[in-house]
């Protein structure tokens, strides 16, 4: 049998790893200023990655989909710069908006954002973003549509998802109400891109309602600019009537008020029973966190009801929970528990099926459950299943409930 002779197979082998994708060739040195400069000169885009040192996904992103030859090829046409969001990159993040990590900016030698992507995506996924945006099929396109004809129903179902994308829930609202005012538009395409929109806008401006009113001991602060809109509405007018003129407590009380009025007008807009799989999975923990309770539950019996949607370990693990928080559906929850345990057996889904046996009168079985997590976990969440496990054995009433009922204290929890 012929072989290569031993200087030749070294000799390809070199070569074949000299071929290989090198983490540093595609990066340009230096900041965005350079990278403008040298894009302007070959009359190409900038790609950015805003990253941090922490993010799991972005180290994903680098060895999975950055090391892929296809993928490779396609960012040659670009300017690429890498930038770190909380080093060098932090002026970046602030001017282009950017709150998670990888974010991918498109920009044009000027600096203007053409399109973004934001996330983890696989080589082939991110091969056709990058094409379908080197073909000029881009959010800023889609917005120059909407500028032309605000009743596009395309484009809207688009620029909402992109705005959305770059935290601009008010930008999407404002496109929103302009395409609600043209003849022939869509009522549900309506409904549920205004409820997406005014979620994100609710989840932002009542964290920031519970960061100013912790900030000081007296309470609110500081003013905040709320919008009239969907999400937020009774916020602006509970700030309009002069919060900080409230006791502490007070404030507190009437910012869980608001924050559960507007959940609720949000959660009219949409017709549950067209929901289902993810989107029905996502009304109820929106629904849960705003304190409608009763809504979560109808909508996780749905979710859990539906045959054709696949639920994993960690979706029924979280769905019983809020359950069990909430004091709702036990029955449910414990089947969800049951078979979240069945598939995945750890400490943190053994302790959801213990709480809900304890609940639900098995208490021999949940106190074996709970010691088995507390056996199967460490530190804090170890001593955490112990001491649940000592008030079962107690006969102690669970403590646990739902983070709304605290809120607008943690600051720091999203709402």
């Amino acid at each position: 049998m012929n072989r290569w002779p031993a200087s030749i197979a070294t000799l390809l082998s070199v070569t074949l790893l000299s071929c290989a994708p090198s983490a540093d060739d595609l990066w340009l040195r230096g900041g965005l200023d350079e990278a403008f400069a040298a894009a302007a000169d070959r009359d190409a885009m900038v790609f950015v990655e805003l990253r941090t040192d922490w993010c799991s996904w972005c180290r994903r992103f680098e060895s999975e989909t950055l090391t892929d030859l296809d993928v490779r090829r396609e960012l040659e046409a670009f300017v690429a710069v890498r930038l770190d969001a909380e080093k060098e990159g932090a002026e970046a993040a602030r001017r282009f908006g950017v709150e998670s990590y990888p974010t991918l900016l498109f920009l044009d030698s000027t600096g203007k954002e053409v399109e973004r992507i934001v996330g983890f995506l696989p080589p082939d996924r991110f091969v056709d973003e990058v094409r379908r945006i080197r073909a000029g099929d881009t959010l800023h396109a889609c917005l120059e549509r909407l500028d032309a004809d605000p009743g596009d129903a395309e484009a809207i179902r688009r620029a909402v998802e992109g705005l959305l994308d770059r935290s601009d829930p008010e930008g999407a609202i404002a496109r929103l109400a302009r395409f609600h005012e043209t003849e022939g538009h869509s009522h549900e395409t309506c409904r549920e891109l205004m409820f997406a929109a005014g979620r994100d806008l609710h989840y932002r401006v009542y964290l920031r309602a519970a960061k100013l009113w912790a900030a000081d001991d007296d309470g609110w602060a500081e003013s905040l600019d709320v919008p009239t809109a969907p999400g937020s509405a009774r916020l602006a007018d509970l700030v309009d009537q002069g919060l900080g003129g409230l006791t502490t407590t007070d404030q507190g009380s009437a910012l869980r008020s608001a924050r559960y009025e507007d959940a609720g007008e949000l959660l009219e807009l949409v017709a549950p029973e067209q929901a289902a799989g993810d989107e029905l999975f996502g009304l109820a923990a929106f629904a849960f966190r705003g304190g409608h309770y009763d809504t979560a539950a109808d909508l996780y019996r749905r979710w859990f009801a539906d045959s054709d949607i696949a639920r994993d370990a960690d979706a029924l693990n979280r769905a019983a929970w809020q359950l069990y928080l909430a004091r709702q559906s036990l029955d449910t929850a414990l089947e969800m528990a049951r078979q979240a345990h069945a598939a995945d057996p750890s400490a943190d889904v053994a302790d959801t099926l213990a709480r809900l046996l304890y609940l639900t009168g098995d208490t021999d079985r949940a106190v074996e459950l709970e010691l088995a997590a507390a056996a199967a976990a460490e530190g804090e969440r170890a001593q955490d299943y112990r001491k649940a496990a000592e008030a079962m054995k107690a006969g102690l009433e669970l403590a646990d409930r739902p983070a709304f009922e605290t809120y607008p204290r943690p600051a720091t929890a999203e709402p």
